[in-house]
């Protein structure tokens, strides 16, 4: 029996009217944690959104067990749907900032993972769910921090950079080179091809040792004063 259930009592392993409800609550309060935590960071998939999907996967959950244990249906009908539903309603989630930076990736994919714990809480595994429902939570919560650590302090940078003028890329290309930095892709930024600026996405690698002792902030301020820059800002 699960941990969880077995504290609960065997009515919350059983099928009935008691565990559907509660499971329905349980996996409701996951969901309302994690969309309480993307809509404070104004993530475009929020409580809503994520109390629906974990309604949606619960209910077919209870629904593929009622479908088995008592119409002999030989497979999950409804779960697999679900899944694929959220996959695909999840992919519009994410969009390209202005910066040409890839937003909502995480928001897509935790709108899946939390789709999947309720399946879970749905046929009765509550350890499980709760346990990877916490392991959820460090992920998008406490690893960004960290993340984002590792970012500044790797000899990879990327900025966002804005010229003067478009002429004068030649001359910013050049100026990074002697400065000790080594250009591993340069784009133009598509939310500006017909604006008439030179703002482009760059990706940089630490190629000076010297240049290495720096922090990403002190690179960033002396790429801001080079001549042909109007404007940087790392992307991190």
């Amino acid at each position: 029996m699960d941990l969880i259930a077995g504290l609960l009592g065997e009515w919350s392993a059983d099928y009935n009217v008691f565990s559907c409800l509660f499971r329905i609550f349980l996996a409701t309060l996951l969901a309302l944690i994690a969309g309480t935590e993307r809509s404070t960071k104004f993530h475009s998939a929020g409580i809503r959104t994520f109390i629906c999907v974990s309604l949606a996967s619960v209910l077919s959950a209870l629904g593929d067990i009622y479908l088995i244990s008592r119409l002999s249906v030989p497979v999950p009908l409804l779960c697999p749907a679900v899944i694929i539903g959220i996959a695909v309603i999840s992919t519009n989630t994410i969009l390209f900032s202005s910066k040409n930076q890839l937003r909502g990736l995480t928001t897509s994919v935790g709108l899946w993972c939390i789709g999947i714990l309720s399946i879970l809480i749905g046929y009765g595994l509550y350890t499980v769910g709760v346990v990877a429902f916490l392991l959820f939570l460090l992920v998008i919560m406490l690893l960004p921090r960290f993340e984002k650590h590792m970012k500044r302090n790797s000899v990879y940078l990327e900025a966002h950079i804005e010229l003067k003028s478009r002429e004068g890329l030649q001359v910013f290309i050049h100026s990074l080179r002697q400065f000790g930095l080594k250009i591993n892709d340069i784009e133009a930024n598509p939310a500006y091809v017909n604006s008439g600026l030179g703002v482009y996405s760059v990706s940089m690698r630490v190629a000076d040792p010297a240049l290495r002792k720096k922090s990403h902030a002190e690179i960033v301020q002396a790429i801001s004063a080079m001549e042909t820059v109007a404007y940087i800002e790392e992307i991190v």
